[in-house]
Parts: C-alpha cells; structure tokens; sequence
C-alpha cells in the first residue's frame, strides 16, 4: 500500500511565501512545479501563481482567488476561505523559501521512487512477463527519474569567458610541458584528427555510410586509439556482431593479421602473423575496454552498460553504438523520424550526464546509389533531421572502388567531415587495408598526390 509522503505545511508555507512578496516566484521558478505538491488544491494555487507570472501579473491572495474563480476551479482549492486560512496559519517566511522548496523536491523525489518500486514490484509478480522485459522495465523506470537541478544552469557572461581564459592557459601549459592537452579523444586517422580537432567529452559523433565501406572497422579503429593509445574507458554497444568477433577483428588490426586467415585457415597463418595476434591479444588484457553484444539494444541498455563502467573505472572515455537502425524501444511513435530523434537526444544527454564521447553508427539511404558521384551528404542520412540538429560532428565513409573496379584510389578510403561544431569540414584521407580490419595513416605525400586526383577530376 503506497504511503502518504508529504508535508502540508511546507507546501502551505511555500504558496503563502509566494503570494506574499512580490516576484518571489522568480527566486524558485527552476526548481519549483506542480510535481512537487501533493495536494491537488496546491497544484490549482501555483498554476494560478505561475500563469500569473508569465503574464507579468502580480499574484497575491486576491489575484489569485480571481484567477482561479475566472478558470472555474474555486471549489477545488477549497474557496476563499481556504485561502484566507492558508495565509493566517501557514509559517512563511520568504527567507526560507529555498530551503522549503528543497524539502519539497525531496518528498516529491521519494514519492516518485515510491511509486516506481510499487510497479516493479507488480511486475514481478506477473509472471508472464519475461525476465530481460522485467529488468529492462526497472531500469527504465528508475533511469527516468532525474534529480538534476536546473537552478544553477546560468552563468553570467563574464564568467564563462574567465573559465575559457582558464582552458587556454591549461592548454598551452601543458604542450610547453610537453604534455597532451587533449581532453576528449581523437579517432588515432591524423588527417582526421586535423580536420575534428579534439572530440570533447559531451559530443555525439555519428559515423555513417552504405554497406561495405568499413563503419566497423572505423569503430574499432577509433575504440582502439581511445582505450589503447589514450587509456580511456571505452565501451562498445555492438548490437549487430557478436563481442567474439569484434575481439578477433580488433586483435587482427593491433597484429596486423589476415582476417580471412585467422578465422577461416587459422592452421595456416604464418607464423609472425599467429605470433603478433597471440602477442594482441595479451596486449588487450590491460586495456580499458568493455564490449556488450546484446541484440538491439534499448536506451535503458546503453545507460545501464555506462553506469557499470563508471563505476568499474571511475569515468567513461567513449561509448561506440553499433548501430542507429537497430536500436529498439518499447515507446510507440507515430512516424520513423520521431524514433530516430528520440534515440538521438537521448544518446546525446547521456553523453552529457556521463562525460563522455558517444559515437553512432548509423546507415545511408540507398537513393545516393542512384546518383553518379555516390560520395555522402547530409541529405543521405536515414531521417536526417533529427540526426543533424543532435550530432556534434558527422563524419561520411566512401570507397571508391566499392563502385568503380578500375578506381585509381584503389586501397584509399575517404572520411568525409559533412558537420563539425568545432572544427572545419572537408574531406580526410587514410589507408584501407580492410583484410587486417585497419584504416590506417597515409603519409603527407600520399595525401597531396590523392588531393590533386581530386581536383584533376573536378577540372
């Protein structure tokens, strides 16, 4: 039986405080809303308080009793005389405002819970309901509980420049030191690097392209530069291919070693390649990096697989989903694109709440297969507008000689920068040596040479 988690008082001494001093709801107005009362009568007073205030109104007891007499819901607060008896009995006092509507919150806080508890509990007991439905319910319902405060989200002008002024002066300390100043990760393609600068911790980065021009094979490159080279926690949400074979993909690439060799004729593999995967995969032991295979998984998932990192390791570096299209989610949506944009915002703040880089995964339509130059744009995103207006930065993949046998940038693969709230756009080149599962760094040389085929085939 669900429990009585209030305090009259307090919620009668938080209307008479705002009703009685003028603007005083602005004092609150982040913390405060109807949620955190649990008498409906209150509700009714602060929606009369509220709309008051966004109309530039003053709301005391009268305006008050007004509004709610001209909205048709004077007898559900109690009539004026309720009022008149909150005014007289209630112990405000304006200075503790804050310190009431804190209480408030936490009783609301504890009510939530409550009521969350009470259902997964009734969901426990049905015993149609299957074991991983049962747990993925728990963690949704307690995962949507937010205790953030957004009381203390603005921040005058002339402070957040000092702070930037303070990262710069970090910044340049450390390479006069010698030192990386790199917050965030870098995807180890320095070309790239050079192009999305330092991938900050809070970002969305999506990589997307067509079947067969190396997604995979990209995460794990960058998987592998962040927990290998740069040490980072690193988590790989790999929904469509089992951990065994991203471990056996990964080893090949940090041997190097022929994938087609060690999975199909391991017996035949010679004996500097079997060496060096044997030598890779020692090496992974003490690498920060965590693979979960569950098929498509649920926002509650990722979250949940994030919260156990950080937990292991104190932080999380970078989480790769592998991919968008294959997420699922128990909501219901009237179109396509209002799921994509509710997997997106909701990767994006987890990136937020866990300080971290996510990177997505996500497939291309087929109507660029269509078109004569085959390289990504924006619009080739499946449901691209929420994928655009979410992402920090969006990175293309594009073989040429995925569509052209006799291409001259045979073995070339190019990661095109279509979005960058940080860097510059433009087009990076690297070395695909896919049969080792490896992008890999091309010279300045190589670069320059590849760069002036372009403009060649452009004239």
């Amino acid at each position: 039986m669900q429990s009585d988690i209030h305090n009259m008082n307090i919620e009668q001494a938080v209307l008479a405080a705002l009703m009685t001093v003028q603007n005083s709801y602005s004092e609150v107005e982040n913390k405060l809303t109807e949620n955190e009362f649990h008498a409906d009568r209150h509700k009714l007073i602060l929606k009369a308080i509220v709309d008051l205030d966004a109309q530039n109104k003053p709301y005391d007891p009268v305006l008050v009793f007004d509004w709610l007499t001209s909205h048709g819901c004077v007898d559900q607060v109690g009539g004026e005389e309720y009022l008149m008896r909150l005014m007289a009995d209630a112990p405000s006092s304006f200075y503790n405002l804050n310190s009431y509507v804190e209480k408030l919150k936490d009783l609301s806080a504890c009510r939530k819970v409550e009521a969350e508890a009470l259902q997964v509990l009734r969901n426990a007991r049905n015993l149609t309901v299957s074991r991983g439905d049962l747990v993925l319910n728990a963690q949704t319902a307690f995962a949507s509980i937010s205790t953030e405060d957004q009381s203390n989200c603005m921040v005058p002008m002339h402070e957040a420049a000092a702070i930037t002024f303070g990262q710069i002066a970090e910044k340049i300390e450390l390479e006069l030191a010698g030192k990386t100043s790199i917050k965030g990760i870098q995807t180890g393609i320095y070309d790239l690097d050079s192009k999305l600068g330092d991938v900050t911790p809070g970002c969305l980065l999506v990589v997307a392209a067509r079947p067969a021009m190396g997604k995979t094979t990209m995460l794990q490159k960058i998987a592998s530069n962040v927990s290998v080279i740069q040490g980072k926690p690193t988590l790989i949400m790999s929904g469509e291919m089992p951990m065994d074979q991203i471990a056996m993909r990964m080893c090949c690439a940090a041997a190097p070693a022929d994938i087609g060799m060690v999975r199909n004729k391991p017996h035949l593999l010679p004996k500097e390649e079997f060496t060096a995967y044997t030598q890779a995969a020692a090496m992974f032991h003490k690498v920060p990096l965590e693979i979960n295979d569950i098929s498509r998984p649920s926002i509650a998932n990722i979250r949940e697989s994030m919260r156990k990192m950080k937990h292991k390791y104190g932080s999380v570096g970078a989480v790769f989903v592998d991919y968008l299209q294959i997420m699922k989610t128990s909501k219901s949506f009237a179109r396509e694109d209002l799921k994509i944009a509710y997997f997106t915002g909701e990767l994006k703040a987890m990136a937020k709440e866990f300080d971290c880089v996510v990177v997505l995964l996500s497939q291309l339509n087929r109507e660029l297969e269509k078109r004569p130059n085959k390289r990504p744009v924006m619009s080739d995103l499946r449901e691209s507008g929420a994928i655009e207006q979410d992402a920090d930065q969006i990175v293309f993949l594009y073989r040429d000689e995925v569509y052209n046998k006799d291409s001259k940038y045979k073995g070339i693969a190019e990661a095109i920068v279509g979005k960058n709230r940080h860097g510059e756009l433009g087009t990076a080149y690297m070395h695909a040596q896919l049969r080792y599962c490896q992008f890999d760094n091309l010279d300045s040389q190589a670069i320059e040479q590849i760069q002036g085929w372009k403009q060649g085939d452009a004239a």
